[in-house]
């Protein structure tokens, strides 16, 4: 990703990115608080390279559901599952319907990879 190597006429040499390197560059943007554009501006990357990285980590990464026992943490966590996508935090109520719950969980993600 800093790789500076050149061409001859001293132009920059385009090396495709690691998958790690993707991930690098998608986290600094989400703590930079830049919009893509301004970020890919700012490090002289290419706003498609970022776009393209993140929909392709993004689908890898969709949400899914996982079996959990929550039948001992049912005391602390008074009736509700927590889940976490990233740094989204979905609390609600154990008994809500799963494929609802997910539904939810997919636009939220969706969503928040928008932003």
């Amino acid at each position: 990703m800093e790789d500076e190597s050149k061409t001859a006429d001293g132009r920059r040499r385009w090396q495709q990115w690691t998958e790690e390197q993707a991930r690098a560059a998608l986290a600094e943007l989400a703590q930079s608080g830049l919009s893509l554009g301004k970020f890919a501006a700012f490090k002289g990357i290419s706003v498609r390279r970022l776009a393209y990285w993140r929909t392709r980590l993004a689908e890898a990464g969709s949400p899914r559901f996982v079996g959990v026992d929550v039948s001992t943490a049912r005391a602390a966590t008074e009736g509700r599952v927590e889940i976490v996508v990233g740094d989204l935090t979905v609390r609600v109520r154990e008994e809500l319907d799963a494929d609802r719950v997910a539904r939810l969980v997919e636009a939220l993600a969706r969503r928040h990879r928008e932003c």
